[in-house]
């Protein structure tokens, strides 16, 4: 069910003397934050460690990371005929619960709980932390509002958190990163084009979603290497016996795209994603690497500045009037950015797994579909393991045991 958006007038910004306004909703953001009302768009992080530590060690190392990650204390505002911001309240703390660790946990379980808690409008925290503890073993959840840290700033606040955890000094307090809009060298947001007057008022949703589904599987070392080393054919795509269309109609795909590369940010928290959408092609015979091969060659010309900027000119024409969010969401999942694949690859940030005495055991990320077809995949290597996680409404039960034996079978022939 969509969550009605808190609106805040002119004359009740009195009671928010105590906030600092620290800049704009980029297009993306906002486009993210008028979608997250209809559907959930949260982002988790799941991190299992090995080693002892002390409650203690975690509150003063979540109090470390909170001070370096400026939005780790805002909240997201909105006033009727303005741009949404984002806003620093004097005092505020990200939310954290602390749990023993249980004998037995699933982990899986433990991210389709957190996914299924939206943010709404993302007028409260924008991020919070569960830590389950137990004296040589600890697991640690971060789950954000999507308009505020991608998948990748997820990784980096792990990374700062067992840090400070080992011993280590994080450094400064990081700045206001600007929105991906501004880094790309364009114009930052300006007024609407149209406003909706009066108090905007979100329809409630025809959609009824399903609760949140997550599956991961982990290939050995050995099968890591090997598909690593040999590129050979397959003949099969995962998915395709659950579902009758993407037998029949190629399979419209999105990937995110890290741009901290190509800006030259590589340690910078935020919303720094491009995206790559296209079709799967589906043609009787191809081999798995004959069609891998197309899909790289395919978003090739997006990875870059040039391809970002594409998308980002597509998003500030979608948000140039202001809109009730459940309008802008029904024209977006029956209109042309729809898709029935998502897929995250975190190929390229090589995890670190120890720190000091502790070591990450297991790592992985995800987020809710917001559409019950749309199957979402993120693909992660850690301590020489590939690992995918799969996180959907409508879970094909055997996907991930499909892909595994198509990547093998791809690795040996």
């Amino acid at each position: 069910m969509p969550i009605s958006p808190i609106f805040v007038s002119q004359d009740d910004q009195l009671q928010f003397a105590n906030t600092t306004k620290l800049r704009d909703l980029d297009s993306f953001e906002e486009f993210f934050w008028l979608i997250a009302q209809s559907a959930n768009m949260s982002h988790s992080v799941v991190v299992d460690v090995i080693g002892p530590t002390t409650v203690e060690q975690w509150w003063e190392a979540m109090e470390a990371v909170q001070t370096r990650y400026p939005l780790l204390s805002a909240s997201i505002r909105k006033i009727p005929g303005k741009r949404p911001f984002f806003e620093r309240v004097e005092g505020a703390s990200m939310p954290f619960r602390l749990s023993p660790l249980p004998g037995s946990m699933v982990l899986e379980q433990e991210m389709e709980i957190e996914l299924e808690k939206s943010f709404g409008d993302g007028s409260g925290p924008l991020t919070r932390a569960t830590l389950f503890h137990a004296p040589d073993r600890s697991v640690i959840i971060f789950t954000t509002y999507h308009s505020s840290l991608d998948g990748k700033s997820h990784l980096l606040l792990v990374q700062d958190l067992l840090a400070h955890v080992a011993g280590e000094e994080l450094g400064k307090p990081l700045e206001v990163q600007p929105g991906l809009a501004q880094l790309l060298g364009l114009p930052a947001p300006i007024e609407y084009a149209k406003n909706i007057g009066g108090r905007l008022k979100v329809a409630k949703s025809e959609l009824e979603l399903a609760p949140v589904r997550v599956q991961r599987l982990q290939l050995s070392v050995e099968e890591t290497s090997a598909l690593v080393e040999r590129a050979k054919k397959e003949g099969a795509l995962a998915g395709q016996r659950y579902c009758e269309k993407w037998n029949v109609e190629p399979i419209r795909c999105m990937s995110p795209i890290d741009m901290r590369k190509a800006l030259k940010i590589p340690g910078a928290p935020g919303l720094l994603i491009g995206a790559h959408s296209g079709s799967v092609p589906i043609r009787e015979g191809a081999s798995f690497w004959s069609m891998a091969r197309t899909v790289k060659k395919d978003m090739l010309a997006t990875h870059g500045i040039d391809g970002a900027r594409q998308l980002m000119g597509a998003l500030s024409s979608m948000v140039a009037e202001e809109h009730n969010p459940n309008d802008l969401y029904s024209s977006v999942i029956n209109g042309p950015l729809m898709h029935e694949l998502m897929v995250t690859n975190y190929a390229g940030y090589k995890v670190r797994t120890l720190y000091g005495n502790l070591k990450i055991d297991n790592l992985f990320t995800g987020s809710p579909s917001v559409t019950a077809p749309l199957q979402k995949v993120s693909v992660l290597t850690l301590n020489g393991r590939l690992g995918m996680t799969l996180v959907a409404r409508d879970l094909f039960p055997n996907m991930l045991d499909d892909a595994r034996e198509i990547l093998l079978n791809a690795s040996r022939d």
